[in-house]
C-alpha cells in the first residue's frame, strides 16, 4: 500500500494536484510513524482510520455550517476513499445484516454488531450497521 500512496504522491506531483499530494503525504506520513511505533498493524487500519478522522471533521464542521471546511475535508475524504475497498449500499448491507442476524440469532446488540463487524468490517459502514443492528432488535 505504502508503495501505491508513494507512486499516486509521484504522479499528482506531475500533474499539479497540490490538495491530493498534501493528503497522500499525511496518508504516508500516518502510516510511517505507526510503523516506527513498533504495534503490530494493518496499513489498511490505518488508512480507516485517517478517513474515519476526515468523516468526524466533517460532521463537525456540519453542525457548525462552516460550508467551506465541510467541502475541503469531503475532497480529501475523496481522495483517502480511492485506497478503500469498496463499501457495500445500504440495500445491500440491510440484507446481509437481516440474513446473518437471523442465522446467528445473537442474544443482544453487542454480540449482533460483533458478528456483523467481524464478517463485514472492511465493507460496511460502523455506524450504519449499528443503525440496522438497533432496527433489528
Amino acid at each position: 500500500m505504502k508503495e501505491r500512496i508513494t507512486k499516486e504522491i509521484k504522479d499528482a506531483m506531475k500533474s499539479g494536484d497540490k490538495l491530493k499530494v498534501s493528503v497522500l503525504r499525511m496518508l504516508l506520513a500516518d502510516i510511517i510513524n505507526v510503523e516506527k511505533s513498533g504495534k503490530d498493524f494493518k496499513q489498511i487500519d490505518v488508512i480507516r482510520g485517517y478517513a474515519k478522522k476526515l468523516k468526524k471533521s466533517i460532521e463537525e464542521y456540519e453542525r457548525l455550517h462552516i460550508q467551506d471546511k465541510i467541502m475541503s475535508y469531503n475532497e480529501e475524504l475523496k481522495i483517502v476513499e480511492e485506497f478503500l475497498p469498496k463499501q457495500m449500499s445500504g440495500e445491500e448491507l440491510k440484507k446481509v445484516v437481516t440474513e446473518l442476524l437471523d442465522s446467528e440469532k445473537p442474544g443482544d446488540m453487542g454480540t449482533a454488531m460483533k458478528i456483523v463487524m467481524d464478517k463485514y468490517k472492511d465493507v460496511a459502514d460502523g455506524r450504519a450497521v449499528q443503525a440496522l443492528v438497533r432496527e433489528y432488535f
